[in-house]
């Protein structure tokens, strides 16, 4: 019998190089001994109560493929607790490769993404077998450019994210089917304190990405190790959608604040997706940090179109804060709206979206606006919104005690990303709710057209007028000077 208290290694400095040769496939290996019957010759019994390894610098080259491969990791941690090695270990369930336990911890992490277009940042990684649980602290996910560089190397349009976790946590891992069939199963994943900013610019003229079959649904199914996740906690995260105007050149913002919810059944194997196709999310947040909002997904995992549908709920609030959004992204200014609430439900998928809408307000006045070059500030399209105004948006909803439903029917480009998709589809069921349906939208168009044509003429007619005028002037100051 063999006992040791402790054994510790500080600083250790390990490279490993694997080189594949075919001819390794063809040696016959036998069933390897156990290590009990490696040292039942020597001792019956080998116990260890702890191994500390401190600071382990780990240099990874793999030389089996063409390019060299070389992984490096630095600050790494490994604790090993009640190592037992007899006859018996080796069917004690309770450990882990004849451990108590095993504690990986790996101080400030960094990783670029094989793009290099982001970087990825990890205070702290810390993964111990005996609590079946992963906890990454302090998560940053970055772009590793300016906005506009960014779109440079890109080389076509899309967002841009810029994620922020305080803690991210797996539990309940199930260490015995990762170590037999390469698969991720766990419990709970809590996501605690994020930030999360997408930022788009439609100045950019690039080729615009396909997003058909890229959903957030279906970009899981393409995730490369097969996983499941009964439940997904979101608690206290703050979401901004920020978009730079190519007409107005100014920004709209959408927020989304003090985000909590959960994802049930977040998985891409088959075998469970055979007994349940649908993962499931239910989320509370403000939206613009002024209105409860509640938001309900279903996505069919299975759906080669990639279907899902959306419902959810928006409370009361002053309209007046949509501003920020539809001020420099639709050229509307909201000079007053008290929105008692808005319910929708819509079935969508990659090609369309359809369903209703019902926006009960009051007092809704709008201001049509202008981008006039040479001006930094959007002009009021003042003869335009007047006839807005009386005669086409209705100022409540019910009016008279007609309600005015806004359905949805809506197809999908090709290069609409998810969220853009999401918010079209809602904005094609308020225009109905208003009174701004196609009908009449159509009608409008003709008759800003016919508008904007008389007042071109008008103006031309003044400019016209104006110029005839300096030009007596500047005659009759000739004959005075002679």
């Amino acid at each position: 019998m063999l006992i040791i208290n402790n054994i510790t290694i500080d600083k250790p400095d390990l490279t490993i190089v694997n080189k594949r040769y075919s001819f390794n496939d063809t040696v016959k290996v036998g069933k390897p001994k156990t290590p009990y019957q490696i040292i039942k010759d020597i001792f019956k019994q080998l116990r260890i109560d702890s191994i500390s390894l401190k600071d382990i610098s780990v240099n990874y080259i793999n030389k089996s493929n063409p390019v060299t491969g070389q992984t490096a990791l630095k600050h790494l941690d490994i604790n090993i607790s009640h190592i037992l090695i007899d006859s018996l270990s080796a069917l004690d369930t309770t450990r882990f490769y004849y451990t108590k336990g095993i504690e990986f911890i790996l101080h400030d992490y960094k990783i670029a993404t094989p793009d290099s277009m982001y970087k990825a940042d990890l205070k702290q990684i810390y993964f111990s077998t005996a609590k079946r649980e992963i906890i990454l602290d302090k998560v940053d996910f970055l772009p590793r450019y300016n906005h506009a560089d960014f779109y440079k190397k890109l080389g076509t349009s899309g967002d841009i994210f810029t994620l922020k976790f305080k803690k991210i946590a797996i539990t309940d891992i199930d260490l015995q089917r990762f170590l037999r069939d390469q698969k991720l199963y766990a419990g709970v994943m809590d996501i605690a304190n994020a930030n999360v900013l997408i930022y788009s610019n439609s100045n950019y003229k690039g080729k615009k990405s396909i997003k058909i079959g890229h959903d957030p649904h279906q970009a899981l199914q393409r995730v490369a190790l097969d996983m499941k996740l009964t439940r997904l906690n979101i608690r206290h995260t703050d979401i901004i959608y920020s978009e730079l105007d190519a007409t107005t050149q100014q920004t709209g913002i959408i927020k989304f604040t003090n985000t909590n919810g959960y994802i049930l059944n977040v998985t891409n194997d088959a075998d469970v997706k055979k007994i349940n196709p649908f993962m499931r999310a239910h989320i509370n947040t403000r939206f613009m940090d002024a209105a409860p909002l509640q938001v309900n997904f279903k996505f069919n995992l299975n759906a080669k179109n990639g279907a899902f549908n959306y419902s959810g709920a928006l409370g009361k609030f002053d309209g007046r804060i949509l501003d920020k959004l539809v001020k420099p992204l639709a050229l509307v200014h909201v000079q007053s709206a008290d929105v008692d609430r808005l319910t929708f439900n819509v079935d969508a998928n990659n090609y369309n979206g359809k369903g209703h809408l019902e926006f009960y307000y009051r007092n809704l006045n709008v201001q049509l606006l202008k981008k006039v070059d040479g001006q930094a500030k959007l002009q009021t399209a003042g003869f335009i919104s007047k006839i807005a105004n009386t005669l086409i948006i209705y100022n409540d909803n019910p009016t008279k005690g007609k309600f005015r439903p806004g359905p949805i029917n809506l197809k999908r480009e090709p290069t609409t990303s998810f969220f853009s998709f999401l918010y079209k589809g809602l904005l094609d069921g308020l225009k109905p709710s208003v009174g701004f349906d196609k009908k009449t939208e159509g009608k409008v168009n003709k008759v800003v057209a016919k508008v904007s044509t008389l007042v071109d003429k008008f103006n031309k007619f003044k400019a016209d007028h104006k110029q005839r005028k300096l030009e007596r002037q500047a005659r009759r100051q000739a004959k005075k000077t002679r």
